[in-house]
Formats: structure tokens, C-alpha cells, sequence
């Protein structure tokens, strides 16, 4: 199948062009950067040949791979209208506003948004729900998260989807989740979940859920060794897009679909 891949030149975009390169089931046939990349006009290597690197997408293609920044993906989207191309959605930290913008889009295209394309990480949504009702209410619960020091959102858009994983299964609300402590914080209150945000060097990505009750901490720990983990991923979603009709799908659809 042909694709495209938006934010080309960013390492996860790079990471999506050199593994699709090596699998016969994709031809990388486009390269979109933003517009004030001094590259664009070039050509970018793919495997053993060249493609141009583009500010826009330009032809259709069978999906459109997008790892940029939240700002980055609404432009791309309605480009992918005009054409009527899938979309997989890499990018995190959108606002409410984009968030209902890409609703939206999928009224007219399928796209797959995820906040991580790792298997891993997506086996961990689906069973924490079920692991934190069975220990019951009296848990305390924190949820940390350490990326590279360029990563631009904070907490990840991974940190945020487990949260809302643990409020649907916990009853609680948004109002239960700080995010970090200062100060003279007082006594842990009953219910909170408390999110902490790491960035460091050249770290991937590493994800971890603490549950500590009456005598024993148990931990969840996720950690991407490579970014060919999301990438593989992004490349899944996809081969599983190609003829589905317009809609909303996640990741959780993509792998359930696989099995």
C-alpha cells in the first residue's frame, strides 16, 4: 500500500519511513514537513531511493501516517479530507478544540488516533480497569512518566489515557487527578490520583502505575526500548485502515481486529 508520512523529518516520522522501508507491504510515496522547514523542497531518503519532501500532501495515497505536534494535525487533516485519505494520528497534546476537530474529520475519513502505538501499552489499558476494581478502594494510586527532554506536552498523551482508564474504573472524576506537588501539600487525600512528570536526555518513554495499599506497593512499569515500537505500531494501524469506512478507531480497534 502507498503512504504518506507528516512530520518526516522529526525522529519518530524518520523512525516511521526507515521501517516502512524494509517491509514490502508499504511504499512511502510522500514526505510532508511543516512549512518553515528549510528542507522543504529536497528529497528525503527512502531505502534505496528518494522521495520530495513536501509542505503539503499532494496526491492520494492509501493512509497517512502523522507523528508532528498538536498544531501540526489539523492542517494536515484537511488535507486528507480534500483527498479522502485514512489518517493515523501520532501526535499528542491537542486541545479541546482540535480534539473536536478531529472528531469531526472522522465523520468524512477514518482515522486512528492513539496516544501510543505500543502493543504493551495498550494490553496495560485494557487490563487496568479490571486490576484496580478487584483491589478495591483502598489504594492509593500515582502515575509517573519520564520522555526525553524535547518532548513538548506534559504529561504524555499515554499518562493521560491511563488516568482516564483509572477514573472509569475507580468512579472518580478529573477533579481527584494534581498533576505534581509543591509546597505544603497536607495529607494525602482518599481518592487522588497524582500524575508526575519526568524529562530526561534522550529517554523514550516509560510509563509507570503505582498502587500502594496496607503493606504492600504494587507497580505496573511500561518502558519503550525504541521508538520502533510506536512506529510498528503506526505502520499496523496502518495496514489495518486501508478500506474501512469514515470513523473514530483507536488502537484498541486496530489490535482486537488483528488477533
Amino acid at each position: 500500500m502507498k503512504i504518506a508520512v507528516a512530520g518526516a523529518t522529526g525522529r519518530m516520522g524518520r523512525c516511521v519511513i526507515d521501517l516502512a522501508a524494509r517491509d514490502n507491504r508499504f511504499d512511502v510515496v510522500a514526505a510532508i514537513t511543516n512549512p518553515q522547514d528549510p528542507r522543504a523542497g529536497s528529497r528525503i531518503g527512502v531505502g534505496d531511493h528518494t522521495v520530495p519532501l513536501t509542505t503539503k500532501l499532494e496526491t492520494p495515497v492509501d493512509a497517512l501516517i502523522e507523528f508532528t505536534i498538536a498544531d501540526g494535525t489539523i492542517p494536515i487533516l484537511a488535507q486528507c479530507e480534500h483527498l479522502q485519505v485514512p489518517m493515523i494520528i501520532g501526535a499528542t497534546g491537542h486541545n479541546e478544540e482540535q480534539l473536536a476537530r478531529i472528531q469531526q474529520g472522522a465523520h468524512l475519513i477514518p482515522i486512528v488516533k492513539a496516544s501510543n502505538f505500543s502493543a504493551g501499552i495498550q494490553t496495560i489499558l485494557d487490563s487496568i480497569g479490571g486490576f484496580v476494581r478487584s483491589l478495591g478502594n483502598g489504594y492509593d494510586i500515582e502515575v509517573v512518566e519520564t520522555h526525553h527532554r524535547n518532548k513538548v506536552d506534559a504529561p504524555s498523551g499515554t499518562a493521560l489515557t491511563i488516568v482516564d482508564e483509572l477514573l472509569d474504573a475507580t468512579g472518580r472524576t478529573g477533579c481527584d487527578v494534581i498533576f505534581g506537588r509543591h509546597g505544603e501539600t497536607g495529607v494525602r487525600p482518599k481518592g487522588q490520583i497524582a500524575v508526575h512528570t519526568i524529562r530526561l536526555g534522550d529517554q523514550i518513554g516509560t510509563h509507570e502505575i503505582h498502587l500502594s495499599g496496607h503493606g504492600e506497593t504494587i507497580t505496573l512499569r511500561h518502558a519503550a526500548h525504541s521508538r520502533e515500537t510506536f512506529a510498528s505500531g503506526a505502520l499496523r494501524a496502518a495496514a489495518w485502515i486501508e478500506g474501512k469506512k469514515p470513523g473514530f478507531y483507536t488502537m484498541r480497534d486496530v489490535i482486537e481486529h488483528n488477533r
